[in-house]
C-alpha cells in the first residue's frame, strides 16, 4: 500500500513535468517561429525602404531637370541626337560659337544614369511607360501588370519579391504623374496634366539582406535553443529534488512505522475504554429497572403477596433488560469490527427496533413519541449501528425533557425520503441547545451533563458511525421550543 502510493504520486509528478515540457515547448516553438518571423519582415522592410529611396532619389533628379527643361549636351556616340524628341523644335542648337549641343531631356537623362550606374548601389533602375516615345523603355512583364494597376488607380506603387536565376529580388515600381514640365516632350501622345505617364521600377538583389537576415536568425534560434535547455536542466533538476523528497518521505515513513504502530495499540486501549464507558453509560437505566422489578419481587415476597402472573410479567421485564444489555455488548463488539456484513432494511424498521428498547424508559418519564413514517425504500447499513445512533439521541432527548421538567414532554420523528436519500429527523420540545454550545455538542468528551452523568462521547460515536461507517451526514438545530437532530443517509 505504501509503495502504492509513493509511486502513485511520483507518476502524477513525472505527469505533471511532461505537460509542462510539452506546453514550454509549444511556447518557445511558437515565441521562435514569431521571431524569425520578425526578422524576415524586418530585413524584407529594410530592402523596400531602401528601393522607395532609389525610386526618390532618381525622381528628385528627374524633377531636377524637368524644371530646367532638360540638358543640353554636346553630342557623342555615348550622347547621340534624341531621334524621337520629334516634336521638340529645338531638340538641336548651335551656339553662337558654332558648338553643337543636344537636348538630352529628363527620361534620357534618367535612362542614361541607370544603364551606366546599375548595381553600383545595389539598385538597378528603369523608367518605362505603356506608350513609349523610345522602344528601349519598353516595360517588362512584371512592369506591365504594375503600369496597368496604376492606370486603372488601383495603386500608386507596387512591389513583389521574387526568384530569379535561383536569386531573390525584390522587384519595386511608382507611378509617375504627368507635370506641366513633362508636356514638353508628351503633349502630342495625349497626356494631360494628372495623368499616369508611367513609372520607374527598381530592382534589388536580396542577397546582401538574406546574408543578414540568416545570420541574426541562426543568433535568435541559439539563444532560444540555450534558453530552452537551462529550462529542461532547471525541470530535471526540481524533478529530481522532488523525487528525493519522496523518497525521502517514504524512508521516514518506514521509520515511523513502529511508533504508528504502538499510537495504534494504544488508541485500541483507547477505544477499549470508550466502549466500557459507553457499556456502562447505556447499562445504568436498564441495570435500574431490573433493580427496580427485583425489588418487587422480594417486596412481595416479604409481604406474601406473591402471584404467578406478577411474578411472569417481572421475570419477562428482566428478560428483556438483559436482552437488551446482552445486545449492547454485541453492538459495541462488532462496532469494532472492520468486516461487519451489512444488510437490506427500512429505516423506520431500525427505529420500531430501537424503541422497543428505549420505549419503556421514555414511557416511565412521561415522554409521548409520535411517529409519521412515509419512506418505502429500503437501503443497505449497518442496522446495529444505525440503531445504537438512534438510541443515543432518544436517550439525550428523554433526559433533556425530564431535566427541564417538561409538562408536555414530546419526541416527534419522521422519516422520509428524497430522490437519493432517506431522512430521519427525531425532534423534541426540551427547549433547544443553547447556541454558544451547539458547535460543541459533536465533540469527544463534551458533555453538560457532569462526569458523574456523562462521557461526551455518546454524539461523538454517533457522528463517526453515520459519517464514517454510513456515509451520511448527521446534524442539530434549534427549532421552536426545541431542537432537531437530522440523519440523512445516500440509498446508494
Amino acid at each position: 500500500m505504501k509503495n502504492e502510493i509513493f509511486y502513485k504520486r511520483l507518476k502524477k509528478i513525472k505527469k505533471y513535468y511532461i505537460n509542462i515540457l510539452v506546453l514550454a515547448t509549444l511556447t518557445i516553438v511558437s515565441l521562435l517561429a514569431w521571431s524569425i518571423d520578425n526578422e524576415v519582415k524586418h530585413y524584407k522592410n529594410l530592402a523596400l525602404e531602401y528601393a522607395k529611396i532609389s525610386f526618390d532619389k532618381d525622381l528628385i533628379f528627374r524633377k531636377w531637370a524637368a524644371s530646367h527643361g532638360g540638358v543640353y549636351v554636346p553630342p557623342t556616340k555615348r550622347t547621340p541626337s534624341n531621334q524621337y524628341l520629334i516634336n521638340v523644335e529645338d531638340k538641336d542648337v548651335v551656339t553662337t560659337t558654332g558648338k553643337k549641343l543636344t537636348l538630352m531631356n529628363p527620361a534620357y537623362m534618367i535612362r542614361q544614369l541607370m544603364e551606366e550606374n546599375e548595381g553600383l548601389y545595389g539598385a538597378k533602375g528603369h523608367i518605362t511607360s505603356l506608350i513609349l516615345l523610345n522602344p528601349k523603355n519598353k516595360p517588362s512583364d512584371w512592369e506591365t501588370k504594375a503600369l496597368k494597376l496604376f492606370d486603372k488607380g488601383e495603386k500608386e506603387e507596387v512591389y513583389e519579391f521574387l526568384n530569379k536565376d535561383g536569386k531573390e529580388y525584390i522587384y519595386y515600381m511608382k507611378a509617375l504623374v504627368t507635370e506641366e514640365s513633362c508636356l514638353k516632350c508628351h503633349a502630342h501622345q495625349g497626356y494631360k496634366i494628372g495623368d499616369t505617364r508611367g513609372g520607374v521600377s527598381v530592382v534589388i538583389p536580396m542577397e546582401k539582406y538574406d546574408n543578414e537576415m540568416y545570420g541574426e536568425i541562426i543568433r535568435i534560434i541559439s539563444v532560444f535553443f540555450i534558453f530552452y535547455m537551462i529550462a529542461i536542466v532547471g525541470m530535471i533538476y526540481t524533478y529530481g529534488r522532488l523525487k528525493a523528497s519522496l523518497l525521502e518521505q517514504e524512508k521516514l515513513f518506514d521509520e515511523n512505522r513502529k511508533k504508528d504502530e504502538i499510537m495504534l495499540a494504544q488508541s485500541r486501549n483507547a477505544a477499549m475504554g470508550e466502549m466500557i464507558s459507553m457499556i456502562a453509560h447505556q447499562w445504568r437505566q436498564p441495570i435500574a429497572i431490573i433493580s427496580m422489578w427485583a425489588n418487587n419481587i422480594i417486596a412481595d415476597i416479604d409481604m406474601d403477596e406473591v402471584h404467578n402472573d406478577d411474578f411472569k410479567k417481572y421475570a419477562k421485564n428482566i428478560n428483556e433488560q438483559t436482552q437488551y444489555l446482552s445486545q449492547t455488548i454485541d453492538d459495541f463488539r462488532n462496532f469494532f469490527k472492520p468486516d461487519k456484513a451489512k444488510e437490506k432494511v427500512l429505516i423506520q424498521d431500525v427505529m420500531d427496533e430501537c424503541l422497543g428498547v428505549v420505549g419503556k424508559s421514555l414511557q416511565n418519564s412521561n415522554v409521548h413519541v409520535e411517529k409519521n413514517y412515509t419512506c418505502n425504500t429500503p437501503i443497505s447499513i449497518h442496522a446495529r449501528e444505525l440503531m445504537q445512533v438512534y438510541i443515543n439521541i432518544l436517550k439525550n432527548a428523554k433526559e433533556a425533557l425530564v431535566e427541564q421538567e417538561i409538562k408536555d414532554a414530546k419526541v416527534i420523528i419522521n422519516i422520509y425520503e428524497d430522490e437519493n436519500s432517506v431522512v430521519c429527523e427525531i425532534k423534541d420540545n426540551a427547549n433547544g441547545i443553547k447556541e454558544e454550545i451547539m458547535q460543541k455538542i459533536f465533540d469527544p468528551y463534551f458533555t453538560t451533563k457532569g462526569v458523574h452523568s456523562g462521557t461526551g462521547i455518546g454524539l461523538y460515536m454517533s457522528k463517526i458511525i453515520v459519517e464514517q461507517h454510513l456515509h451520511g451526514t448527521i446534524s442539530a438545530v434549534n427549532i421552536k421550543k426545541g431542537v432537531c437532530f437530522s440523519i440523512v443517509i445516500p440509498k446508494k
